[in-house]
């Protein structure tokens, strides 16, 4: 496979609506919230990065693998507390992702999806090959490589963090090959020697024409002796269903609410200071999320806009997704350098059914409810196991004076992340007869499938912050990274031609990512930074499409095989930022602008007739954006603000898909110039918060939080690009208000709250299974929701 380039003239329309009448959601939120808007008591630290603090002295982040003020540190970051959290009602990653500007989470539908999710940082999106985001539980990463049938990335549930940090842009240095969009990291709480406490959080809600849920959990901590500290959570959240199963053709309901799902969640640790100065800390956290269904619904069916969601699958679809993380941590203070270890294992085994009867009747028939030969479709389905294995070992030696006239870190990392896939994909025809010319494998199967991935990955890095003059801080680091990769795939079956075949493949190779900074501290409250840095992702090794049964999509290609393997890809950021606490800390403001140049990057081939998909290096890209977020605390008891992402990422030049890069006729264009890359180009968040003593023993509060996503755009284009589907048009812009009332009287605090007040209904994913299927498949935000929380914070 070569890619080659042509270029030509393109002429490119964008239209942008930013603001709907559905904003009026958001002046009824504040002007409810107004009701306590009286000279009232100090507010908590507010927000940070998406919405900043008016009091940043108290927001501390590890952004750069050190305890910083988030308003001096060089970069964008959004911060989320434990207690903003809570107020905001953030109990996911698609919550968090919907109130950061520039962080994007999409759930995939349809049997291409897999029911996968997808997540990027300034668009820097893919849903193929290694991660462009990096998912860090405090030091460990746990992102996942696609590999065969994508699973999409293990994510916690939101219940005893500390902070979630969303660094945007990439993190190479520091963080490695996974960050080449940026990071997300949810840091847990450690034991404490000084302090005991507790933490509690119950919560029961309704959701409009759905089933109730609920939640309990209960964390608590401190020091046992004055050598040993622990700290233990448990939580446990149902999340009721909303769509109806229905017989297609009728509306007939035969199961209600069929999305259920249920979050079990603990974590332990206990620290031990066996001499002065040097702590050990061994901990483990388990997670185990079930669910009963997907939360996509069928288009056209049912009527959202009322609450009714419903979907026509022929075979259930329930999932599991269970992880465990066992970790030691060693941290040891030699006098101004700190000497810090992270050991970890973590280890992940998702299952799940997938419904494949109207993807079966589209391939053979044309249409999602048509008929073929010996149809049986209780016998459509996929049944997929992905297990996932990662142990890592990083030691790094830092300095951690703030007044020295340098700072430094080295650090040495190894992982190796272990990936085994078995995938059953059952005919859709009679048990036993013949399917696509040969039996079915095992009496039922169309293809039976098995993968192992192999990742090794050993880097070393370096970053130091020089201090030439008061104020100014010119940073340089580096990060050398060895990977090699091994991958094997066993697939046997009608679709492979009734027979067996292997592919081996292994890949090395080597990366420098650098950064370069220069950073101005005009005074204490005002910053001004510039940076370079680089990210990557390393190239892997991927199973053939079938030559038969894929014969005519592959020779629309000039090919008579798919690619075995891909290349990595890479980007360089510039940025240019600023963060900035004025008029005494009432307004914080934080901007930053940045282009993006991203090259060879891995992007998917979906082949139309046969349905299936191999990874390419499919040209290279530019992406441009700004991130803003103003936080404003005018008095006492009263703080607004809110936040705005921009990014306009797109191809190049035209990339062709040919094995012969000499030939008169380069093939066809599998990318064209000016396509678009990744989500919408806007996104924003406002929020209000206003705080009123209501006696000496209680405070009330009243918050409004407001997310908004605007219409995806569609570049014009001279040449129509390979499997361009038009009726995937862009998405329709969307927005999301949530309202929360109540009160705190000592460790106690009680509120109630609406979640999607204005019943958002606009789909946030559309899929359909081929290009000519007119069934579609929607997934959108769970209907308004109505609910109690009781907190209690000792």
């Amino acid at each position: 496979m070569n890619i080659v380039f042509r270029e030509y003239t393109v002429h490119r329309t964008e239209g942008q609506t930013l603001f709907s009448c559905r904003r009026i959601a958001l002046a009824a939120g504040v002007a409810a919230a107004a009701l306590l808007s009286q000279p009232a008591m100090a507010a908590d630290a507010a927000e940070a990065a998406a919405a900043p603090a008016a009091d940043s002295s108290d927001i501390i982040v590890t952004a750069q693998r050190r305890e910083q003020n988030v308003l001096k540190v060089p970069l964008s970051v959004a911060t989320f507390s434990q207690a903003k959290m809570d107020t905001q009602g953030i109990r996911q990653i698609d919550d968090i992702a919907r109130l950061t500007p520039s962080l994007r989470f999409t759930r995939t539908s349809g049997v291409t999806g897999n029911n996968g999710a997808n997540i990027s940082i300034r668009n820097i999106a893919s849903d193929v090959g290694a991660a462009t985001t990096a998912i860090y539980i405090d030091d460990t990463p746990i992102q996942i490589r696609s590999v065969g049938y994508f699973p999409g990335n293990p994510y916690p549930r939101v219940f005893d963090l500390e902070r979630v940090e969303v660094l945007r842009g990439p993190q190479g240095t520091l963080f490695g090959a996974g960050a080449e969009g940026g990071a997300v990291r949810f840091i847990t709480p450690q034991p404490s020697f000084s302090d005991f406490s507790v933490y509690g959080r119950t919560e029961v809600s309704t959701t409009e024409h759905g089933a109730p849920s609920y939640e309990a959990g209960l964390a608590a901590g401190g020091p046992v002796t004055d050598k040993i500290a622990v700290r233990f959570s448990a939580w446990y959240r149902r999340d009721g269903g909303y769509i109806d199963e229905v017989t297609p053709g009728t509306n007939n309901v035969i199961h209600k609410d069929i999305n259920s799902q249920d979050t079990y969640a603990v974590k332990a640790a206990i620290s031990w200071r066996p001499i002065d100065n040097l702590t050990i800390t061994p901990g483990i956290y388990y997670q185990n999320i079930e669910a009963n269904g997907r939360n996509q619904y069928w288009e056209g069916y049912g009527n959202p806009s009322k609450g009714d969601y419903v979907t026509g699958h022929t075979n259930a679809e329930p999932s599991s997704d269970r992880f465990y993380l066992p970790s030691l941590k060693v941290n040891y203070d030699l006098g101004r350098v700190q000497l810090i270890s992270n050991t970890s294992y973590f280890s992940r085994k998702q299952h799940q059914i997938l419904d494949y009867a109207n993807y079966l009747s589209t391939l053979r028939s044309g249409s999602p409810f048509g008929t073929y030969a010996n149809k049986d479709a209780t016998n459509a389905f996929a049944d997929l196991t992905n297990q996932q294995r990662n142990f890592i070992q990083e030691v790094r030696i830092q300095s951690y004076n703030d007044d020295s006239l340098v700072d430094w870190t080295v650090g040495g990392y190894y992982s190796r992340t272990k990936q085994h896939l078995i995938y059953y994909s059952a005919s859709g025809r009679i048990p036993g007869v013949i399917s696509s010319g040969y039996p079915q494998y095992l009496g039922r199967y169309n293809l039976f499938e098995l993968i192992d991935a192999n990742d090794r990955q050993f880097a070393g890095y370096a970053n130091v912050d020089i201090k030439p003059i008061n104020g100014v801080k010119i940073t340089l680091g580096g990060r050398f990274t060895h990977n090699k990769f091994d991958f094997v795939n066993f697939r046997t079956g009608p679709v492979n031609s009734g027979k067996d075949s292997t592919v081996l493949n292994s890949q090395k190779e080597n990366q420098f990512t650098p950064k370069i900074g220069v950073t101005w501290q005009v005074d204490n409250n005002n910053m001004l930074y510039a940076s370079a840095s680089k990210g990557f992702r390393p190239g892997g090794a991927q199973p053939i499409v079938d030559p038969n049964f894929c014969a005519t999509d592959l020779a629309n290609l000039k090919v008579t095989t798919s690619p075995t393997g891909y290349k990595r890809d890479s980007l360089w950021s510039y940025e240019v930022g600023s963060k900035n606490s004025l008029f005494g800390g009432m307004l914080i403001v934080d901007a930053n602008a940045y282009l993006i140049k991203w090259k060879k990057l891995q992007q998917a081939i979906r082949l139309p007739t046969c349905g299936f998909t191999f990874i390419g290096n499919l040209g290279n890209a530019t992406g441009k954006g700004f991130d803003v977020s103003v936080a404003l605390k005018p008095f006492r008891g009263f703080q607004i603000g809110g936040s705005l992402g921009y990014n306009h990422t797109t191809i190049d030049k035209d990339a062709y898909f040919d094995g012969d890069p000499s030939d008169a006729n380069p093939g066809v264009i599998v990318r064209a110039k000016g396509q678009r890359v990744g989500g919408p180009p806007w996104s924003a968040t406002a929020f209000a918060e206003m705080t009123q003593p209501i006696s000496t023993s209680v405070d009330g509060y009243a918050r409004v939080d407001y997310s908004f996503t605007g219409t995806g755009v569609r570049s014009t284009v001279p040449a129509v690009p390979y499997n361009y589907d038009a009726s995937l048009y862009p998405l329709k812009s969307s927005d999301y208000v949530t309202v929360r009332v109540g009160a705190k009287f000592g460790a106690f605090d009680a509120s109630f709250f609406v979640n999607n007040l204005t019943n958002e209904t606009t789909p946030l994913a559309r899929n359909h299974d081929t290009i000519t299927s007119p069934l579609y498949y929607d997934e959108s935000y769970r209907p308004r929701t109505y609910g109690l929380t009781l907190q209690a914070r000792y």
